[in-house]
């Protein structure tokens, strides 16, 4: 949907009202573009719930878009605040600080703190612990929403794994590299697996050694980062399928490119080692 300047105002100008409780008809320049800002992106959602259709087929005004979006907003805030609620209830975080500082610690001060109203495109938080997904432009509870389902799903693949060994494997990780692990804990335990996998180990064993990662070497011998992908996307799938998530393969499978130039890298500067952390 895609509105001129002079069909928002209206729009706009009925939220300043709010903002204001009608006491003024005049906010800071600031605030007048924070304003303008949450109206865009109400109407944004709108579209992306409903798409361009809703417009066509009833001629909606700005201020109709708006107040559909504002309430898919609002709809949304509940739904990530259950999504939240489910992964709260048993959260593991291996002993990764940055991991519990951002689900355990922030994110309930976004649902205390979160705008719906008046700046529903602010996320308050800088989400420093990583999923496994890349979110573009994407803000406010649409960015919260989609982060907080992606951090569910890779919780239930880590609950496949003993807490134990996922934890010996993060402080392994961090006396290699005398630093607070801060990445990724699934991508870290799925390349893992595929180690083991290779090196016909138990899927949920996590430990290698540099026996295993000759015959990583050996199982990749002579392939292309292409051919790599492939392989590597295949046991990826397979990972997930004994997992009992078929449903979400293709999310685990989107990291197979980068697993597989990490492992081509790592081959072509006899690197396995490290990458695979014996």
């Amino acid at each position: 949907m895609e509105y001129r300047l002079e069909e928002l105002l209206p729009a706009a100008a009925g939220l300043t009202e709010k903002y204001t409780s009608k006491e003024s008809s005049s906010v800071t320049y600031e605030t007048a573009q924070m304003l303008m800002e949450a109206v865009i992106y109400c109407i944004g959602l709108c579209e992306e719930s409903y798409g361009g259709a809703l417009r066509s087929k009833r001629g909606l005004r700005a201020e109709e878009a708006y107040s559909i979006g504002y309430e898919k907003v609002i709809e949304k805030t509940y739904e990530a605040k259950a999504v939240y609620d489910r992964l709260a209830m048993d959260f593991e975080d291996y002993g990764c600080v940055n991991y519990r500082d951002t689900m355990v610690s922030g994110m309930p001060q976004f649902f205390l703190r979160y705008d719906a109203r008046f700046c529903p495109q602010d996320h308050i938080l800088t989400l420093d612990y990583p999923t496994m997904n890349r979110y573009g432009k994407k803000s406010g509870i649409r960015l919260i929403y989609e982060y907080l389902c992606d951090a569910e799903r890779e919780q239930r693949l880590l609950r496949c794994f003993d807490s134990r060994i996922i934890t010996a494997l993060l402080r392994h990780v961090e006396a290699k590299q005398d630093v607070d692990y801060m990445e990724n804990i699934c991508s870290l335990v799925l390349l893992q697996s595929l180690g083991c996998l290779i090196s016909k180990k138990q899927l949920t064993d996590l430990t290698l050694t540099r026996t295993d990662t000759e015959e990583i070497r050996r199982y990749f011998s002579d392939d292309p980062a292409e051919t790599i992908g492939d392989k590597v996307q295949e046991m990826i799938g397979l990972i997930i399928q004994r997992a009992g998530m078929e449903p979400w393969k293709q999310y685990f499978q989107r990291e197979g490119n980068e697993f597989a130039v990490r492992i081509y890298n790592a081959m072509k500067y006899d690197a396995l080692d490290a990458l695979f952390y014996v």
